[in-house]
């Protein structure tokens, strides 16, 4: 059974009053795994991948990324709920926040910077939060992600309030750095969701996410290697919640994204058959018109 104490983090976590910390230290463990996460299991069908044809082995890690989307389906009221609270927030002037460490951490990132391109939303509004900070993007910072304070204090700094959502991105679901930031957003009264790939999570009421999505994708084929289809599912699921919330923010008309950040050749292009789509403008109509509405689709339109 692997565990993270309370008592840990309630020593560590000055914003706490001393009465609560008090109390938090006679809950221990906080967050227990009652059997071993899949994701940390071996795979069956890989036991020989040493020995294996590179024909056979480009099969089966194919084969076994081809499942994740009908796992992840599985948890689709959980990932509308979390779409629900995530959109809510925006609408309020809240933003949205991921944690995570090493490979959860940087697809929280990668997530966050697409936004502002795709969606023209200010830099602010989507952020990712990763242990270790931005130098961990690139090179791996060891021992980063078992340290809950800085996970609390990232919150802190980043001045999290209850019109926010914090998703917590943990393949294992039981990173001490990201329970540190749940446990702080949760504090601050911000939504709160628990991405991870482990059904088996024993979690004490007071420390439980407004929504957790724990999809079981089984072992990974290189066994403890969540960069593999936890990674993918992590990568489908972040897409899910800014894509479809941005949806409902009215940000795209049809499947077409009218406040794309038109910055380079290729997107303005894309502005321009965007525009002609929509309006039925000649594409050299719709160029005319963008540039004399400084390249915004939604200006263009009228809306």
């Amino acid at each position: 059974m692997i565990c993270f104490e309370m008592s840990v983090l309630a020593r560590i976590m000055p914003a706490m009053p001393v009465r609560a910390a008090k109390a938090s230290a006679k809950l221990k463990p906080i967050v227990c795994s009652l059997r071993l996460s899949p994701t940390e299991q071996r795979h069956p069908r890989s036991v020989r991948l040493d020995e294996m044809s590179l024909a056979s082995s480009i099969e089966l890690f194919l084969r076994e990324e081809a499942g994740v989307p009908a796992k992840i389906l599985r948890e689709r009221k959980k990932i509308e709920q979390a779409i629900r609270l995530i959109t809510r927030s925006f609408q309020r002037g809240g933003r949205l926040f991921y944690v995570g460490a090493g490979t959860s951490g940087r697809l929280g990132v990668l997530d966050a910077s697409e936004c502002p391109p795709t969606f023209h939303t200010p830099v602010e509004m989507v952020q990712g939060i990763i242990a270790g900070g931005e130098g961990a993007l690139r090179k791996s910072v060891e021992g980063a992600e078992d340290d809950p304070a800085a996970g609390a204090q990232a919150i802190r700094a980043h001045r999290v309030s209850a019109r926010d959502v914090v998703v917590g991105i943990a393949a294992s679901g039981t990173t001490p750095f990201v329970w540190g930031a749940l446990r702080e957003a949760r504090r601050c009264r911000a939504g709160t969701v628990l991405l991870c790939f482990n059904p088996h999570l024993q979690i004490p009421r007071a420390w439980r996410p407004t929504v957790m999505i724990a999809p079981n994708l089984g072992p990974e084929l290189l066994t403890g290697s969540t960069r593999l289809k936890a990674g993918t599912a992590t990568k489908l699921i972040l897409n899910l919640f800014t894509t479809l919330a941005m949806v409902r923010l009215g940000k795209v008309n049809s499947n077409l994204m009218i406040d794309v950040a038109a910055s380079n050749v290729k997107l303005r292009a894309r502005a321009v058959r965007i525009l002609s789509q929509l309006s039925g403008l000649s594409g050299t109509a719709a160029r005319e018109k963008l540039e004399r509405h400084d390249w915004s689709v939604r200006a263009a339109l009228g809306r």
